[in-house]
C-alpha cells in the first residue's frame, strides 16, 4: 500500500547491496532532502522501492503522477541518464533492459499496471546507465556523480507535477 496518499509519488528502485542498483535509492535520498522543506504542502511522497517491480502498482495508488528512478543497462556511458514518458507508451526495447534479479522487471510491471489501469497518468522513468551491479559493492564513481545532479532534475520535475495537480 501507498505510505502516503500523494498527488505526486517519486520512487527510487533498486538493491543497496548491488553495487549501481542502488543508485535509484540514493538519487531517492537525495530527492528527499532537496524537497523536505515543501514536501508535505505539495503532496509529494518519496519513497524507496527494493521489493518486487509489481509491489510498485500499490505504492503510487492515487496519485496522478510518479517518477520512477532505476538503474539501466542500455549501453551507454555509466551514468548516463535518460528521462522516458512511459505515460502513454511502454518504455523503448533498448532502454527497457534492466539488472533486476526479479521474475517480473519494471518494464512488464508498467504495462501491467497500464492494462489495468491502475498506471497513474504521468509516469515518468529516469534511468540512471550503471557499470557494475555486483554484490557488496558501492555505486560506481561515473554513477555516483550523476546521482547529485539527477536528484536536482526530479525534484524540480515533481514540483512542476505537483503545482500542476494542485
Amino acid at each position: 500500500m501507498a505510505e502516503a496518499p500523494a498527488a505526486v509519488v517519486v520512487v527510487g528502485i533498486g538493491n543497496a547491496l548491488r553495487g549501481d542498483d542502488a543508485a535509484g535509492l540514493q538519487v531517492a535520498r537525495g530527492v528527499r532532502s532537496l524537497l523536505e522543506p515543501v514536501r508535505a504542502r505539495l503532496q509529494i511522497a518519496v519513497l524507496e522501492h527494493e521489493r518486487e517491480p509489481l509491489g510498485l502498482i500499490d505504492r503510487w495508488q492515487g496519485a496522478s503522477a510518479t517518477l520512477l528512478i532505476d538503474a539501466i543497462c542500455s549501453g551507454a556511458q555509466p551514468g548516463t541518464t535518460h528521462r522516458i514518458d512511459v505515460s502513454a507508451a511502454p518504455i523503448p526495447a533498448p532502454l527497457g533492459s534492466s539488472s533486476s534479479t526479479h521474475a517480473v522487471g519494471l518494464g512488464e510491471a508498467i504495462e501491467l499496471a497500464r492494462a489495468l489501469g491502475r498506471l497513474p497518468a504521468t509516469t515518468v522513468l529516469y534511468g540512471i546507465e550503471g557499470a557494475s551491479f555486483d554484490s557488496g559493492y558501492a555505486l560506481s564513481s561515473p554513477v555516483g556523480a550523476a546521482v547529485p545532479t539527477l536528484a536536482e532534475a526530479v525534484a524540480r520535475e515533481a514540483i512542476q507535477a505537483a503545482a500542476t495537480a494542485a
